[in-house]
Formats: structure tokens, C-alpha cells, sequence
């Protein structure tokens, strides 16, 4: 995951648009019977089946009934409908976040560090400066929401570690930091004192607990003591109660206040972001709950399906595949008359993530399942030059990660979702974490038959140029964030060094960066997958990284693999601007089965679209698609209705 330059929208109030000279200051429900309505003269990319571009288009109540030339809008205009004239500007069908955990994107009143990376002085003084208002009680838990765990966290010349930081700065507290990638956190010494073993007993986690034959032994890839960081599996041992969506429980009346205090807000991000139609990629009953008061509120402007999930089970390896189905159905079951809601979706984990950290003592291994051991590095980092030296030859670490899964239970655990109707939606980073899931998914189709139903993988970090091949051969669905695809030295020191061998004295850059390198031909193979068959989708991961969705970032990164004004990551595998807009409209529709109802600008599909400030395809033909990352949505359109308008 990454921190990569971020897009600030401002907050703006639903307007209805009133025609052409104004605008009313009235809310817009959901669903409302609306006015017919053309738009003329706009650059309309359709994304129907020929890809056409047109002048003009007609709504009627929620449904296009037109989409063609000006002249053809005449008979539109003659009966009445009402003209917007869209003064050549482009329009699109609503976006599609495919991978979004929606509730995350707007900010709690709690103590937050917004995605910001910090160093150690930083971070205590954050620390100090939440402690009076978040946890005033003697002994009370401190919980910090969005730190950055794999950039900042420089020592300084007070402390070396983020323990050590965070006991100085909060002496008589536990205190947690919630990590942006969702899977790490980080916790002082009393927080690790507090560790709780299977059967409740406070054991905490300690060099004996986490050693050969402890009590926790199987969770040394989840810790590291010398940091204080914990991942995945290992933050449930320690009670520290959350403010994160996945720990609220529906009927507490805190979680119930902090998260209903904020639903608005999250409704007018999606807005502001184009954004109609999102799959919130691991739901829960409360996270259910919640975007289910958002459509009582009339606040849901945007179509969503529910990925329900099990990621307690996953992490812990359990097998309960009847569970997971019972849970499921009835959750689908819930939902099925809902017009914009539905839950025929479930979230796997098959493991966990790439980033470890080469300077603690010893190196914080990754724990993503890769098909090869990874390395342990010796790298040397100077705390005034900030510069990065190799001082030993790098060694086998006898260890290739996790999967959560073993093989022939994944296999009947996708079989049996895809024989009950669900896609399924996996959590994959390392690459034999995606072999396994590409298995599962071949086994499933074996035992099955072809049923159609768009299976999709998130994230695909690495991926072996054998899988890359097979990925399009069973035409997955491939979910990836495309903001993280960049060459960003500071983030790929937690990475590289672990997959690759290093030789004492080598540059840096030649050990990150080498084109002949495993990894510069497997980290996001974007354009290899494509051209394998494989359909590739969009999904922003918010609040991982960032809380913004940032679309256009997201286009904008996939074209170019870089940060404006560096390096290309292996420019070679990145997209096209037209795979970036299938990816964002009729691709994502597909992706969740919903395409003969959005995903395109077609007569008889829902009237979703968004007006830019800018054509795209003008930025690319002037070879400057990273241009395209400053896009503005001028205007929401859903079901009809503006649902946001800066116009």
C-alpha cells in the first residue's frame, strides 16, 4: 500500500439543477420521480458495446430513453423535456468503486493522524496532545486511527522505535495505532503486556510467548517486539476495543452515534467523486446497518453490493464452510428486494501483506504468501542523509509467508460459494497466495461448470508470469488499486529488499529497480493480465492509504505507473486510458452483475452520469495523462437526479 499525493474536494451541499440559468438549494431523495430532461451539446462517452461519443442525451424520471445526436434530441425538446446545455464538456457513466470500505472514507471524531506519515518526535507529540481529550481516565486505552505503517516512523534522537515512542509519550497507558492498510497496528508495552491467549488469560506477547513451544508461536509472523507492531492474526489478542467499522457491534450506542454522526458526510464524498455504484468490500452486520440507515436517511445515492465477511475465520484458518454459507444466504437473503442494496458477495482472505521492515532487530519479515522464501536483508539507513546502504549479502529467512487457506479447502470453500450463487471476492498480494486462489477459482468452475459468475481478485501485488496467463485464461475479474503503482523508494525499501537478493554494497536502486528482476515484471502486472483476457476493474481500498476515493488518481496512475515528475514503475504494464474508463464503468458493472442496468450510457439503464471539468482523452493525445489526476466532477447524476453539482 501507499501514500501518494492526495486530492482535497471540497464539501459541497446536493443541489437539484433547475435548468440552465440556476440552481435550488433542495436535497435530492434517492429515487425521487424526477423531471425528463436533455443534456446538449457535451462530449458523452457512452461506454455502450461500440464505444460510441454523442451530442446529446434524454432522461426521463431515472432512465436514459436517448443518447445520440442533437438533431435526434429535437423530438425530445418538442415534447417538453427540459434542456441543459452541457457547453462541450465531458460525461460519463457513474463510476464504479469495485473494492471501497465506504464508512472509512470520512474521518471519526476521534484521534486521527489522516494517513499523514510521521516521524517518532511527530508521533509523540500527536500522542501527547490526544491523551487529555481521548483517554483522560488513569489507565484507559489511548486508540489512534490512520497511521501510516510503511512510511514515517524515522527514528530521531529521542526514540528508535515506535514502542519506545509511544511508552515515553503515554507512561500508564495502552495505547494502539490503527494502521491505514487495515492489517498492521502498532502498541506500546503496556498494550503487548495485554495479549491474551485462547483460553482469556492475560500471557502477553513476549519473547518466551512468541518462541518455540509458547503459547503464541504460531503468531511470531504476525509480531515484532523491537517495534511494537502487530498484524493481522495478532491484534486480536490484545482487548483493546476499536473504533474500526470491523470491531462495532450493532445496538452500542457509542459505535451506533460516531458512525450515524458521519453518514452524510460519507454521501456526499461518494457524490463528489462521481461515484453511483460501489461493492463495500467486507461487511459486517453493523457496516450492513449502517449504509442501510444511509437509504432510510435518503442519503444512499449509489448502488452497492455487500461482500460480507469473515475475516476473524479467515486469519485464524477456520474451516467452517456451512457457516459461512448459512451466514451468507441469510444476509442475501436480507437484501433481495432491496432496489439499491444487495448481498450476493463474499470476501476470502488468503493473506495478508507485503510490507515488512528491514532496519528493526531483527528485520519484520512480510507475512503475504510467496512462492519463494523470502530474503533477509541487512540494509543501514543514515538518520541525517536519509541515505540507504546494503552492508551484507542478504540471506534465505527460510520463510515465504501465509496463506490462511489451505489448498484443497479453498478449492471446496470456492466451490461451494460459486454452486450457491455468489461471486466471490479474494484478498490476494503475494504470489502464491494468488496461485492458490487461482486454483480454488479453476476448481470451482471444474466441479461446477461455467455459471457465469464474475469472480473477482483485489489487490494481485505480485503475481508469477505463469499465473498472470492463467488470470486471463479463466477471465477473472481483477480488482487492483492503481494509485499504488509507482516508483516510491521510501515504500519499496518495505518491500524489494525481502524479495530480492541483495549483495553487500550494491546501490539501492539497482536492488529496488532492476529490470531484471522477478519483481519489476510481477508487482501489479496491469498490462500483462489485460492482454492475457483477464477483465480488469477499479477499486480505491479507501480508507487503506487514503480516505479519498481519488478516481482520477487512480486512471491517472494506471495510464502512467508513476508519481508526476518520477520514474515509471515498469512503464510497459500500464493501462490505456480506454481499459481505465471500462475499468471505472461498464467493467465494474459487470464485475458485480449488474451491467443490463448501469454501467454504460444506454436507453432503458438507469440515468447515472458525471460531468468533468476536463476531457481526459485531450490530456492523453497532449501526453500529459498524469494531467488527468487533478480532475473535477462538476456533477452527480443518479437515477436522474443531481445528487452534487458544482455547476
Amino acid at each position: 500500500m501507499r501514500l501518494e499525493l492526495k486530492q482535497h474536494l471540497a464539501l459541497s451541499s446536493f443541489v437539484l439543477l433547475a435548468g440552465i440559468a440556476g440552481c435550488s438549494q433542495t436535497p435530492v431523495p434517492a429515487g425521487a420521480t424526477g423531471d425528463n430532461t436533455v443534456y446538449l451539446n457535451g462530449e458523452i462517452y457512452t461506454q455502450d458495446a461500440q464505444r460510441r461519443k454523442v451530442e446529446a442525451i434524454a432522461v426521463s424520471n431515472d432512465k436514459f430513453v436517448y443518447s445520440g445526436s442533437r438533431e435526434g434530441a429535437e423530438a425530445f425538446i418538442q415534447q417538453g423535456y427540459r434542456v441543459v446545455d452541457l457547453g462541450g464538456k465531458m460525461v460519463l457513466p457513474g463510476l464504479h468503486d469495485n473494492h471501497i470500505h465506504v464508512l472509512g472514507t470520512v474521518a471519526l471524531d476521534v484521534c486521527d493522524l489522516d494517513g499523514k506519515a510521521v516521524n517518532l518526535d511527530q508521533l509523540a507529540s500527536k500522542v501527547k496532545e490526544c491523551l487529555p481529550r481521548y483517554a483522560s481516565e488513569p489507565g484507559s486505552w489511548l486508540k489512534i486511527e490512520q497511521w501510516v505503517p510503511y512510511e514515517g516512523n524515522e527514528p530521531t534522537a529521542s526514540y528508535k522505535t515506535i514502542r519506545q515512542a509511544l511508552d515515553a509519550a503515554a507512561p500508564g497507558h495502552p495505547v494502539v495505532l490503527s494502521g491505514v492498510d487495515g492489517h498492521a497496528g502498532a502498541y506500546n508495552s503496556q498494550a503487548l503486556s495485554m495479549a491474551q491467549d485462547d483460553s482469556g488469560k492475560t500471557v502477553g506477547f513476549t519473547a518466551q510467548t512468541l518462541g518455540k513451544g509458547g503459547v503464541f508461536a504460531e503468531l511470531a509472523p504476525y509480531v515484532s517486539l523491537d517495534t511494537g507492531v502487530l498484524r493481522d492474526a495478532a491484534k486480536e489478542r490484545i482487548p483493546a476495543g476499536s473504533f474500526d467499522m470491523f470491531a462495532q457491534q450493532v445496538g452500542d450506542p457509542k459505535g451506533e452515534a460516531i458512525y450515524g454522526a458521519i453518514l452524510p458526510d460519507v454521501a456526499k464524498v461518494m457524490a463528489q467523486s462521481g461515484i453511483t455504484s460501489i461493492q463495500d468490500a467486507c461487511t459486517n452486520d453493523f457496516i450492513r446497518e449502517q449504509i442501510l440507515k444511509m437509504q432510510q436517511q435518503n442519503l444512499l445515492n449509489m448502488r452497492v453490493t455487500l461482500a460480507t465477511c469473515f475475516i476473524g475465520d479467515d486469519y485464524a484458518g477456520k474451516v467452517d464452510i456451512p457457516g459461512h454459507l448459512s451466514k451468507a444466504k441469510a444476509v442475501r437473503e436480507e437484501f433481495a428486494n432491496n432496489p439499491l442494496i444487495k448481498a450476493d458477495a463474499v470476501k476470502i482472505f488468503a493473506d495478508g501483506v507485503l510490507e515488512g521492515d528491514p532496519f528493526s532487530q531483527p528485520p519484520f519479515t512480510p507475512n503475504a504468501g510467496m512462492l519463494h522464501n523470502y530474503q533477509t536483508p541487512h540494509l543501514k539507513l543514515d538518520e541525517e542523509s536519509g541515505a540507504v546502504s546494503v552492508t551484507a549479502d542478504s540471506e534465505d529467512s527460510k520463510n515465504n509467508g501465509i496463506v490462511n487457506y489451505k489448498e484443497e479447502d479453498f478449492k471446496n470453500y470456492a466451490s461451494a460459494l460459486d454452486a450457491a450463487g455468489f461471486s466471490i471476492h479474494v484478498h490476494s498480494v503475494g504470489d502464491r497466495a494468488t496461485h492458490v486462489a487461482i486454483d480454488a477459482l479453476q476448481a470451482a468452475r471444474q466441479r461446477n461448470g461455467d455459471r457465469h459468475i464474475p469472480h473477482t481478485i483485489a489487490h494481485l501485488q505480485v503475481v508469477h508470469p505463469d499465473d498472470q496467463k492463467r488470470l486471463g485464461e479463466l477471465g477473472v475479474y481483477l480488482t487492483y488499486t492503481y494509485a499504488w503503482i509507482n516508483q516510491q523508494p521510501e515504500y519499496d525499501m518495505l518491500i524489494t529488499p525481502f524479495l530480492e537478493k541483495s549483495h553487500k554494497g550494491q546501490a539501492i536502486d539497482d536492488l529496488l529497480y532492476n529490470p531484471n528482476n522477478y519483481s519489476w515484471n510481477a508487482i501489479y502486472p496491469v498490462g500483462n493480465t489485460a492482454k492475457a483476457g483477464a477483465v480488469l476493474v477499479a477499486g480505491s481500498d479507501a480508507p487503506v492509504d487514503s480516505r479519498d476515493p481519488r478516481p482520477f488518481m487512480n486512471i491517472a496512475a494506471g495510464i502512467t505507473r508513476a508519481i508526476p515528475g518520477k520514474p515509471a514503475y515498469n512503464a510497459k504494464q500500464g493501462a490505456t486510458l480506454e481499459q481505465m474508463l471500462d475499468a471505472y464503468t461498464i467493467n465494474g458493472a459487470r464485475a458485480v452483475r449488474q451491467d443490463k442496468l448501469i454501467g454504460s450510457i444506454e436507453p432503458g439503464k438507469s440515468a447515472d452520469f458525471i460531468v468533468l471539468d476536463r476531457n481526459l482523452f485531450d490530456l492523453v493525445k497532449q501526453g500529459e495523462p498524469a494531467k488527468i489526476a487533478d480532475t473535477q466532477v462538476l456533477q452527480t447524476v443518479f437515477r436522474g437526479k443531481t445528487v452534487y453539482s458544482q455547476l
